[in-house]
């Protein structure tokens, strides 16, 4: 049974991109299928993790990852977070000031940005980055009671302790950034100067970010793109449903960039992680998506005093009303338009956000 399904799987994505297997006596392999370009080749083997610290989760999973640009200094581990879940770091570079990535999501992790920010390290800076719980190599929460915004604000403060970093400089992507502005919300004096990129709607009510993603994807990418999602809901074949996915973000990712080319430019995806992990993100996604209508995290902006940069792509789809809202409330903001840029700028134009990034934290640096 689970062969012919399988076989029906691959079977359908043949025909959801018209790929065709000139050898008709085997089933399709993820080599007949575009887009697996987006697997980086050469990589490293993250570290034997910990078991997991609570005893509903499943335990965090070894992945592989890109070394360290220009053989930087690197360093792999975990930490802990305050009810004990064991989470994923990745530390680059050895300068004296300390940038921490928050990754977007909820539910993929470092692969998310933070590698390809990692760059940051050669400007003479130490990067931090790490999984947030539930997904990527971190501790694979499944109890969604363990999964609440005070439960992520709570990890990147055992970060701060566990690094013994005076004050934080975080970068908060997208979805990272509620959790940067909860956090700076809860530990003000915690915060040296932080930067919003490509930050999430800061509440629900400006959140149209659905319907301009599938304006600019088309109504055959979004037929596409919920066939691959029916697919991975019913597939239990981890090799299928890790090329499901892998083709399901590389076109929803598309309307992330100017150019879908852009994507190849990536150090890493977050097809690299476990199946198992890239499954349970699911979870995290869910926990937050039940909450679609009560989320406003702008009354947390206005007292917001320290140095603040937000940068987006000029080209976004993602609205960018909302993303002017952080500007609008805080005092000490002030935003960067990426040109000829989307929401994932740094890969659309890797050096001018490095560089806005890099001159934000000279400028401010105290």
């Amino acid at each position: 049974m689970k062969k012919t399904t399988s076989l029906l799987t691959f079977c359908l994505l043949a025909n959801l991109f018209g790929c065709t297997n000139t050898d008709k006596t085997k089933p399709a392999t993820a080599k007949d299928f575009g887009n697996n370009n987006l697997l980086s080749k050469e990589k490293i083997l993250s570290p034997k993790p910990p078991p997991p610290g609570l005893s509903t989760s499943l335990p965090p999973q070894q992945s592989v990852l890109p070394p360290a640009p220009n053989n930087l200094k690197l360093e792999q581990g975990y930490f802990q977070a305050k009810d004990g879940v064991q989470l994923f770091y990745r530390m680059v570079g050895s300068g004296k000031d300390t940038i921490v990535f928050i990754h977007g999501g909820p539910g993929v992790g470092i692969h998310d940005g933070a590698m390809d920010i990692e760059l940051l390290a050669n400007k003479g800076y130490t990067f931090i980055e790490y999984d947030q719980r539930g997904c990527g190599r971190s501790e694979l929460v499944r109890d969604s009671t363990k999964l609440t915004m005070d439960d992520y604000v709570e990890e990147l403060e055992a970060l701060r302790q566990h690094f013994n970093i005076q004050k934080l400089t975080p970068i908060g992507l997208s979805w990272g950034a509620a959790i940067v502005a909860n956090y700076t919300n809860r530990f003000p004096h915690m915060v040296r100067r932080l930067v919003f990129l490509s930050p999430m709607e800061p509440a629900a009510e400006l959140d149209t970010r659905k319907e301009s993603i599938d304006a600019a994807l088309g109504e055959t990418k979004t037929k596409q793109i919920d066939s691959l999602l029916r697919l991975m809901e019913k597939t239990t074949n981890d090799t299928i449903y890790r090329t499901l996915f892998v083709n399901y973000i590389s076109i929803y990712l598309s309307a992330y960039v100017v150019d879908a080319s852009h994507l190849a430019r990536a150090r890493g995806t977050d097809a690299e992680v476990s199946p198992l992990a890239i499954r349970n993100g699911n979870q995290p996604l869910a926990r937050w998506s039940g909450l679609s209508n009560q989320w406003d995290f702008r009354p947390m902006l206005k007292p917001i005093s320290v140095p603040v940069l937000v940068i987006e792509g000029a080209k976004t789809n993602v609205p960018l009303n909302a993303t002017k809202e952080y500007v609008r409330i805080i005092k000490n903001a002030k935003l960067v338009l990426v040109p000829n840029a989307g929401h994932q700028n740094w890969l659309d134009q890797p050096e001018a956000v490095l560089n806005a990034l890099d001159k934000f934290f000279k400028s401010t640096f105290d």
